[in-house]
């Protein structure tokens, strides 16, 4: 009989999701929605990984079973079975890792083996032939498991932790924003796809990214002990890993991105406010601006782009006058302040502009200070006339 050859890791551990958040200090950009609930909160909290299916279901948690294959993990099969968890049909499923194809076709999930992609039967392989699926919304790069499963299960997971409807437009913006800074590269990596179109050799190493530390967690080779046992303790350890970090993006994206988000979309608005070209954008609060610039010039076809950001010091209490990049990852800038202002400081550079309460300009023209938000508005103004 197969059960007698089965074998059951016994090792456990407790699962709980990583983002406790309460109500923030930060404005609310959900003024409906109640605290944060954390996604785990609701479902059984118990993993335990298999080396195989136990036909007697002994030890199991909420009776269903994600499957995955044994031997060494990667990063992918980590956070999709992570994830697949987090989702109200597989919350607290146990994880069955095995190759054997008829174990598999018993389970109620299956990642990352079995050479099958099917939605419908919650199939979610991508090594076999033929398959060239992605994520869309204007991504192309070729899904890995975990891809597979957020695309599938993201906006269920993201609306539970912002404990509002899957239809809500902000689990969208986040859906599609979280698979940019984090999921997109675990796909990209584990199917072999390079970040930059080059022939040349990288300049340097980097074993640091979470695809490399959740395969370092597979055991070394010189350890005497290689059982499933091992091995299975070592890929809770992985999904842990690889989930707590993806839990850590969707906490940044809630508490600072999305916020940051609202404010920078209304100060985009009020440019015209600020001065009649609309290319001068005042912060009234200080945040991460940069990015979220870029990407709501792009979304809402702004027109004049923005040239020149001012906000206020948090430190010093001046303000700053700072030069729009021509690109997220460039350093040069749509408009750099005056050459002839670069370098000065002080009374020098009040006596150069004619404008009083001039702190500095840097070498570059990148950015600039007054001590008063007046004396940097006129610093813009006067730069976009140069």
């Amino acid at each position: 009989m197969l059960a007698a050859a089965w074998r059951v890791s016994q090792r456990a551990v407790t699962f709980t999701s990583p983002l406790g958040i309460g109500r923030s200090q930060i404005r609310n950009p959900f003024p409906a929605m109640a605290s944060l609930s954390p996604a785990a909160a609701s479902s059984p909290k118990r993993l335990r990984v298999y080396s195989s299916a136990n036909v007697n279901g002994d030890g199991a948690g909420s009776g269903k079973r994600v499957g995955t294959h044994n031997g060494s993990f990667h990063c992918d099969e980590a956070l999709g079975c992570f994830l697949i968890r987090l989702t109200s049909q597989f919350a607290g499923a146990d994880v069955v890792r095995t190759r054997d194809s008829q174990i598999l076709d018993t389970l109620d999930a299956v990642l990352d083996v079995g050479g099958v992609y099917d939605p419908s039967r919650h199939r979610y392989d991508h090594h076999q032939k033929g398959f060239n699926e992605v994520f869309g919304h204007g991504f192309n790069t070729k899904l890995s498991s975990a891809g597979l499963v957020y695309k599938h299960f993201g906006k269920e997971i993201i609306a539970k932790e912002l404990g509002v409807n899957e239809d809500h437009e902000d689990v969208h913006r986040l859906y599609l924003a979280i698979y940019k800074s984090f999921v997109e590269a675990l796909d990209a990596i584990d199917n072999g796809i390079n970040q930059y179109d080059t022939d040349q050799p990288p300049k340097y190493v980097n074993n640091t990214h979470l695809s490399s530390r959740v395969g370092r967690l597979n055991p070394d080779w010189t350890d005497p002990d290689q059982s499933p046992e091992k091995e299975n303790a070592a890929f809770q350890q992985a999904m842990m890993l690889a989930g707590s970090e993806f839990m850590e993006s969707v906490r940044f994206h809630v508490k600072s991105w999305l916020p940051a988000r609202s404010i920078v979309l209304e100060c985009l608005f009020s440019r015209s406010k600020v001065d009649p070209s609309s290319e001068i954008m005042v912060l009234d609060r200080f945040c991460p601006w940069k990015l979220h610039l870029f990407e709501l010039e792009e979304e809402l076809k702004v027109d004049p782009l923005t040239t020149y950001v001012l906000y206020q010091d948090e430190r010093s209490k001046s303000w700053r006058v700072q030069a729009v990049a021509v690109a997220p990852d460039r350093f040069e800038s749509r408009k750099a302040l005056p050459e002839k202002w670069r370098g000065m400081r002080d009374d020098e550079l009040s006596a150069e502009t004619g404008i009083p309460g001039c702190v500095f300009v840097h070498m570059s023209g990148f950015i600039g200070g007054n001590k008063t938000y007046e004396g940097a508005l006129e610093m813009a103004r006067a730069a976009l006339k140069c």
